[in-house]
């Protein structure tokens, strides 16, 4: 365990820990025992995008006084009262307040997380590293999720909710007590004039940004794919009910859908050498529509094996989405300015939240008055609407693909 004498490698071991989500490839069955339906995992997924969109920019003002390992405690800390909560409490009511726990989790996480390991690199005079040691700690991230995914569902046909709970509980309180070793780095902050200042801020970047003819069908074309990828990722399970795959595999799919992310990730420059961003935007417009007919032949039944390949195709289409994001993003820094390029981003990750809770939340009703099937059609014809964003930047100029994301 000597490397966890260096305050990176434990802060990258705590996230690993506190990935461990092993309910994640079995949530819609916790959901079923607590009396909710199929649709009110969509509902209340999307509750969850729309809680972290509203809380972005709360949770990186208050990250911007704390000290940012505090901060990162707190995060940890409400993730773990989700855990509480569902293990000695159930009902509707319950499962809705434990959402919205992680999802402030989340927004205080993603609010700190990139600002600590860049205040550790400075106090140690080494900011030349902050993209490697921000890429390492998603690393841990992708594997701590992954790993959770598959042993998660054989865990709970084995022994049920409460254990994979029990030990989630135990995996979080240990990253916590890890994150009590990191150093309270000091931090450069801004000059802060109040929540109105920020807000006020956020929306004149905001408009400006949606006023750059450049970057405007980037965002929303971006934005469009990333929510429908959340309504593909909430459609595994009911899918996977549907073509009849054994519970044990469940958590074979998220890692999958994992590794293709992780595997889009690491190939991003070699990719946007060989294919412009422009041409992957078409290429991934064809296999989203794609994606949709075999979700709609899956939700009408087909054999476990040819729902586990279509399932699988499925993944690799979120891959090309993530590829397109990424690859979206890092054009995104090159055509802003360094002192608004933090908040442009956020304003490009909030788009993506937004759309993406409209989409779940809307997907309930869907869901609850037609049938799956049906369900995929509708949405199928509303991704269609991203055509006028797709073609307006296909008649943009060509950029030269960024070939390495560089930090905000």
């Amino acid at each position: 365990m000597s490397f966890l004498k260096k305050p990176l490698e434990i802060f990258n071991f705590s996230a690993f820990l506190q990935t461990q989500i092993l309910m994640l490839p079995v949530l819609m069955y916790f959901y079923e025992e607590n009396g909710l339906t199929t649709g009110d995992l969509f509902l209340f997924q999307g509750i969850f995008s729309i809680t972290a969109l509203l809380f972005e920019i709360p949770a990186g003002y208050i990250g911007d006084i704390f000290p940012r390992r505090n901060v990162l405690i707190f995060s940890y800390g409400l993730f773990l009262a989700r855990l509480i909560l569902w293990s000695f409490f159930g009902g509707y009511w319950i499962v809705l307040a434990g959402e919205i726990l992680y999802s402030l989790s989340k927004a205080f996480y993603s609010g700190v997380a990139d600002g600590y390991v860049y205040d550790y690199l400075k106090s140690q005079q080494n900011t030349k590293k902050m993209l490697h040691g921000y890429g390492k700690l998603n690393f841990f991230m992708s594997i701590g999720t992954a790993l959770a995914s598959l042993i998660g569902a054989p865990l709970y046909k084995e022994f049920g909710f409460p254990v994979l709970i029990g030990i989630e509980i135990v995996l979080n309180t240990l990253a916590i007590g890890m994150l009590f070793m990191l150093p309270k780095v000091p931090s450069i902050h801004k000059k802060m004039n109040g929540f109105s200042a920020k807000y006020k801020e956020l929306f004149e970047i905001a408009k400006g940004t949606f006023q750059h003819t450049q970057l405007r069908p980037y965002i929303f074309y971006s934005g469009i794919m990333a929510a429908t990828t959340m309504v593909f990722v909430w459609s595994f399970q009911p899918l996977m009910k549907a073509v009849h795959l054994p519970v044990a595999l469940f958590g074979v799919i998220y890692f999958i859908n994992h590794a293709f992310r992780a595997g889009a990730a690491i190939l991003l420059p070699k990719t946007l050498a060989w294919c412009p961003l422009q041409q992957l935007g078409k290429i991934t417009f064809v296999l989203y529509i794609l994606a949709f007919l075999f979700a709609v032949i899956m939700a009408q039944g087909v054999p476990a094996y040819i729902g586990m390949l279509l399932l699988t195709f499925i993944c690799m289409v979120i891959g090309f989405q993530l590829t397109f994001t990424l690859g979206h993003t890092s054009r995104l820094h090159t055509l802003v300015p360094s002192s608004i390029r933090s908040t442009v981003a956020s304003v490009n990750n909030m788009v993506s939240r937004a759309l993406a809770g409209i989409m779940l939340i809307l997907f309930k009703f869907v869901f609850d008055d037609v049938s799956m099937t049906a369900s995929f059609f509708i949405y199928m014809g509303l991704f269609c609407i991203s055509l006028i964003p797709l073609i307006r930047l296909l008649r943009l100029p060509n950029v030269a693909p960024v070939t390495e994301p560089q930090p905000a």
